[in-house]
């Protein structure tokens, strides 16, 4: 039985790399599959409670908007992780101490970057997507050779003779690792349509496929848009010659931000359960909380009856096509939705709290994809996932397969407005934005030339030589405060809206501009001269003034369409409206006849954007959980279970079970899944079986990649990459990185 069943597991996990069976994890998804499954087995949850911290390495690096998504790799006797500002770093699995560190162009391994082992010396190394080009180097950080690719945010792959990248924005390349001459060009443009990939690349060597993941079509107006492209698509491409094989359309003509996310997984001899017909197939993950389970060779289903062909609404928008069906998921089963149910989730809250959410929802609907429109605003579930970018882990043993998903189940609302074209061609002036440019570039160069941290040290390579004084001092850890206090000065904007203060102010002053006394007194300072209204970042808050162009003419108008419905909603806002009722009927009319004429002479443009919405107190206005870890059965397609993922403190003693989450996730052989990314920083372990939390631990800032682990000097070694969150919730950002081994187990 014991050679059987050992012959059995060969036989079912030999699709596993040998990165992976060597203990190792030398791509940032564990190997060329995606699959972020170790194959580790001396922590278990027996013993898991002596897991202790190792040692923690602090990179000095860190930013306020932004965070490292990219997980370390292990290449035998060093541990490789980027910073923001560009280092690929090197240190010590022993002690996690600097050994060397390599400057480079940002963005670097944004999402990802690889180790190649090869036959040929010549081509093995480091690949990382570096600015406009991939970077080989050797295990020294000595750069050897450079790559002109274009911009890239995901790992490249490698085969003995090629070197493959997908591009942001350039499609997929492949180069011959010989002369680094472009082999191969696929663009992923189609009907006007640029298709982006900025989170998902998958390498199949067996059958000579690529597979990527695709943005939304850009923008969630979708004017003049056919829904004939490449967009929020599964695409599989054929190494050899570029040739796409096929495509997996999700969604027609998303305007709803609902990319599909991460690496595709490509999963192996994978026995169903119903017909016992064996499959490989790839899997892609989308913000929707479907899952594409197709075969690797034909893009097709392996699920008979996988979705329905659902009616859904059309766009009441000129110029935008949206299809009269969408495809709902029926196997595997969805582990979320986007679908907020305007009456049951907000019961949870109290009345004041309610009428104030409300009031945000005034224009709202919800449903199965209901198209965005200037008429009304649209209420959802998905533009944070969903599943997003760090994607999911496969477990894997002789009877087991399973998909190990975490989510977030937040809601937003997706809003489109007009704006004055006179205000906008400001905002869009290449001399206005060179001058912008400049003002922010020497605030910077003078905030640089006295800022008192310049006693931190930084140790590079010189000449691309390895750093052999060890004598330097350890990095000082770094953090910058990010946390949300709601309904905080809406002047305090995302940098990037800098330049809509400084538009604004010139807009006063430009022929034409309309001139009403009552609207510059009593309105300007919250919606703007050019009435165009303010809304925080994602990354800020909620904060809206809402545009008044072109308000009266649309059906938006019906829920302001009153004086009395007006100062109501200033009220459930903390804002005491100080205007009589004659001076705003004659404001609105003013407004009617200005809008009418900016229609007539082609002066309006829509503008479309989305926003957390949250309530009174900054949570998440719909009722928790708001993030899950979820487990498939996909060998038949069911939820095995499904858990609230982390916790949210919403006073000193009271918690929320089931938070955001921006982290991800990875499983062990011994059943253990590791997880991290909630705004409360920490990292827990689960079992696979049955969801229950085993063990946990306290980071100094949230998780901000997929944790990951390798065995050294046989030790199995657990390592987190905490440098904080990017969006509403989060507290502040770091810079750290941070190892966990068991007490007992001591390095040979």
């Amino acid at each position: 039985i014991f050679i059987f069943s050992s012959i059995i597991f060969s036989i079912s996990t030999k699709s596993f790399s040998e990165e992976n069976k060597n203990l190792l994890w030398q791509t940032s998804a564990g190997n060329n599959y995606s699959e972020r499954f170790f194959f580790g087995d001396q922590i278990n949850k027996y013993n898991i409670k002596n897991l202790s911290k190792l040692w923690t390495f602090n990179s000095g690096s860190t930013s306020k908007y932004n965070t490292v998504q990219s997980p370390p790799i292990f290449i035998g006797d060093q541990l490789l992780l980027v910073t923001l500002s560009g280092e690929l770093i090197s240190i010590s699995p022993d002690n996690g101490e600097l050994q060397w560190k390599k400057k480079l162009e940002a963005p670097l391994g944004r999402r990802g970057f690889i180790y190649h082992k090869s036959s040929k010396p010549e081509n093995q190394g480091i690949y990382i997507a570096s600015g406009k080009n991939v970077v080989q180097l050797n295990k020294k950080g000595e750069i050897k050779n450079y790559f002109s690719t274009g911009i890239s945010l995901v790992q490249p792959f490698l085969d003995e003779n090629k070197l493959y990248v997908a591009t942001l924005k350039e499609g997929i390349k492949a180069f011959n690792l010989k002369d680094k001459k472009k082999v191969w060009s696929t663009s992923l443009q189609k009907n006007n349509v640029n298709a982006r990939v900025w989170s998902g690349f998958s390498f199949d060597k067996e059958t000579d496929s690529l597979f990527v993941v695709t943005s939304n079509p850009g923008g969630i107006i979708g004017e003049k848009r056919s829904g004939d492209d490449f967009s929020a698509s599964l695409i599989s491409i054929d190494t050899n010659t570029g040739k796409i094989k096929w495509q997996y359309k999700h969604i027609v003509n998303d305007v709803w931000d609902f990319d599909l996310i991460s690496n595709p997984i490509i999963l192996k001899n994978l026995e169903l359960t119903k017909d016992k017909k064996i499959v490989d197939c790839v899997i892609a993950l989308s913000k929707t909380g479907d899952i594409i389970m197709v075969n690797i060779e034909t893009g097709l289903p392996i699920f008979g009856n996988s979705y329905l062909d659902v009616l859904v609404p059309e766009s009441d928008m000129k110029n935008v096509y949206t299809p009269t069906t969408q495809k709902l998921y029926l196997k595997p089963e969805k582990f979320s939705t986007i679908e907020i149910d305007l009456d049951k989730d907000f019961k949870h809250l109290e009345k004041n709290n309610l009428d104030f959410v409300k009031n945000k929802l005034r224009h709202s609907k919800s449903g199965f994809y209901i198209p965005t429109s200037t008429n009304h605003d649209v209420v959802l579930y998905g533009v944070h996932g969903g599943a997003e970018w760090p994607g999911a882990t496969i477990y894997r043993d002789i009877n087991n397969i399973n998909l190990i998903i975490p989510s977030n189940n937040t809601p937003w609302i997706l809003r489109i407005h007009f704006q004055d074209k006179k205000f906008l061609n400001i905002i869009n002036n290449k001399y206005f934005n060179k001058i912008i440019s400049y003002m922010i570039s020497t605030r910077n160069f003078f905030r640089d030339l006295f800022r008192n941290d310049k006693k931190q040290e930084y140790i590079s390579s010189d000449k691309n030589s390895l750093v052999k004084n060890k004598s330097y001092k350890i990095l000082s850890s770094k953090s910058i405060d990010t946390s949300f206090k709601n309904r905080s000065n809406i002047n305090d904007f995302y940098p990037s809206s800098k330049k809509m203060m400084i538009a604004d102010i010139i807009y006063k002053f430009l022929p034409g501009t309309f001139n009403n006394k009552t609207y510059s007194k009593n309105c300007a300072s919250c919606h703007g001269n050019a009435r165009q209204g303010r809304f925080d970042h994602e990354t800020k808050g909620d904060n809206f003034y809402p545009s008044l162009v072109g308000i009266t003419k649309s059906k938006k108008w019906s829920a302001v369409d009153s004086y009395e419905k007006v100062v109501k909603i200033h009220s459930l806002n903390n804002i005491h409206l100080d205007l009589q009722r004659d001076k705003y009927i004659d404001m609105i009319s003013y407004f009617d006849k200005y809008d009418e004429n900016l229609f007539k002479k082609d002066l309006i443009k829509k503008e479309g954007f989305w926003q957390i919405l949250l309530d009174k107190n900054g949570l998440p206005a719909t009722k928790p959980p708001w993030g899950k870890i979820t487990n498939i059965n996909l060998k038949n397609g069911n939820k095995i279970w499904e858990i609230p993922f982390g916790q949210r403190k919403i006073n000193n003693k009271d918690y929320i079970d089931g938070d955001q989450n921006f982290g991800g996730v990875i499983s062990t052989k011994s059943k253990i899944i590791f997880a991290n990314g909630n705004p409360d920083p920490k990292a827990y372990a689960y079992n696979v079986e049955d969801g229950k939390k085993i063990w946990e631990t306290d980071l100094p800032y949230s998780g901000s990649a997929p944790p990951m682990a390798f065995r050294y000097k046989g030790c199995d070694v657990i390592v987190f990459t905490s440098t904080g969150g990017r969006f509403v919730g989060y507290q502040k950002n770091g810079d750290t990185t941070i190892a966990y081994k068991l007490k007992n187990c001591n390095f040979n």
